[in-house]
């Protein structure tokens, strides 16, 4: 779903695709700042909810990588709720996938042992 009569080329920005690119790379952080920048201008706007969902997916995979289980289900959660509204695929992004992979993520994180996650990668058209 481009949205409001856009094509996906006029919604996709140098901001989503870097952000993309660094989280694909596991460097969550800097995806976290660059998505930041597209997200800030207009954070009431419709695709508010798009960019504050993937930011706080990425917050969710920098705390799974340091080991802090209630920052990582805190994200990923609100994360997830966030995106299911652009579902299955917004501004070229298919975002099913990662949805899906969170949902796995907070089954699995619940148990008594750490698990190891293959953390999610983010698909675009």
């Amino acid at each position: 779903m481009a949205g409001l009569g856009r094509t996906i080329e006029q919604t996709v920005t140098t901001g989503l695709r870097e952000g993309i690119d660094l989280f694909n790379e596991g460097q969550y952080w800097e995806a976290h700042e660059a998505w930041e920048r597209d997200w800030m201008p207009d954070r009431k706007g419709p695709d508010s909810g798009f960019y504050k969902g993937l930011i706080q997916v990425a917050a969710g995979c920098l705390h799974y990588t340091r080991r802090n289980r209630r920052g990582a289900v805190n994200k990923w959660r609100s994360g997830a709720d966030h995106l299911r509204p652009y579902l299955p695929t917004h501004m070229g992004v298919h975002l099913k996938p990662s949805v899906d992979s969170v949902d796995g993520y907070l089954k699995e994180i619940g148990g008594p042992t750490w698990p190891n996650l293959v953390m999610p990668r983010i698909h675009q058209e």
